[in-house]
């Protein structure tokens, strides 16, 4: 099934496309895209994750990495957090040039690259399951070296997607029980002994991994600064999604990354309204107070379904472009409540 743009979407992406050969910057071999870009704010930052758009969650194709950024820039949003799957940027499928190329043109639109993410459950009870994770996890640390992105953001047990005719579904991994005992102490202590191994490797490439709260196994805030804590390693910090506010200042510094999603409906006073369960204002609210000046990222990452049936893309960028909508006044509130 071929994915759509509007007139307008193709319009801004060909203008901008235009605007950038016309500048026909140069960036030198092996600088990195933030070291191109002019510097910013020292504010909290807003910024899309790919995964929105990798083709498994709405009727329609995934759109194309070097596609998608200029689609990003030209949205508005401040940077781009690359998953690494295909056919976005899965490490296997990214040669060196190619890299370059990704590195290059996030220098010239001016878009960092905030994260690089795999995808990886680093729990498992059988060694070989275990270090192919591992494994991956390193590629995608030399990724991130290679893209010229700080922070490569791991899970500690991402339970996985299951994608049929095209289409991913939860219900087979998250519903159905783990497969192999679930002995609780050994999967945590799998996950702490891999990280740090992985953080020393990360270390060695100037990358900071960050720890998302994610179940299972680092179930909360508290679970993900149990572990950093346990690990000890200066290169191991924390990626916080849907935390309470209390959690800003528990982290203080080891916090450096976070995640937005959900879906968004104006209310009849015009004002846009998250139907996700946890209130995002408290804690946006914390962080710019806080001076949290890390990348909150947009991700449309479960199922689009509208009339009880998958909705097409453009269902998701109605929802991408309402959900810069609302943490942009999120974030402006949060700053005018200090001035």
């Amino acid at each position: 099934m071929k994915e759509h743009l509007s007139r307008r979407e193709f319009l801004t992406t060909a203008t901008a496309a235009a605007t950038i050969a016309a500048a026909d910057r140069v960036v030198r071999p092996g600088m990195a895209a933030q070291a191109a870009t002019k510097p910013q704010k020292a504010r909290m930052k807003i910024g899309l994750y790919t995964i929105t758009y990798l083709g498994i969650w709405y009727e329609g194709e995934a759109i194309e990495l070097k596609r998608l950024m200029h689609l990003i820039k030209t949205g508005g949003w401040e940077g781009v957090e690359f998953d690494t799957k295909r056919p976005h940027a899965a490490p296997m499928g990214l040669s060196e040039d190619a890299r370059k190329e990704l590195r290059d043109l996030a220098g010239q639109l001016e878009l960092p690259i905030s994260a690089v993410s795999p995808n990886c459950d680093l729990s498992s009870h059988i060694p070989e399951q275990r270090e192919a994770m591992i494994c991956y996890v390193r590629e995608c640390i030399k990724l991130t070296r290679d893209l010229g992105s700080p922070i490569c953001k791991i899970f500690a047990a991402w339970p996985g997607v299951i994608v049929r005719d095209g289409l991913g579904y939860y219900h087979y991994t998250r519903e159905i029980p783990f497969p192999y005992p679930d002995w609780a102490a050994e999967r945590w202590d799998n996950v702490r002994q891999s990280l740090i191994e992985l953080s020393k490797f990360a270390g060695d490439h100037g990358v900071v991994l960050a720890l998302q709260n994610h179940r299972p196994v680092v179930d909360s805030y508290k679970d993900v600064l149990s572990m950093i804590e346990q690990v000890g390693s200066p290169a191991l910090k924390a990626c916080l999604d849907h935390a309470p506010p209390e959690a800003v200042g528990e982290a203080g510094a080891l916090l450096v990354h976070s995640h937005y999603n959900g879906e968004f409906r104006r209310g009849s006073e015009g004002r846009l309204r998250s139907t996700h369960k946890v209130g995002y204002a408290p804690y946006v609210n914390a962080l710019v107070k806080a001076g949290f000046n890390g990348f909150m990222n947009w991700e449309f990452c479960h199922p689009a379904m509208q009339y009880g049936a998958r909705a097409g893309i453009d269902y998701v960028h109605e929802q991408t472009r309402l959900a810069l909508e609302y943490m942009r006044r999120l974030r402006s509130e949060a700053e005018a409540s200090l001035s």
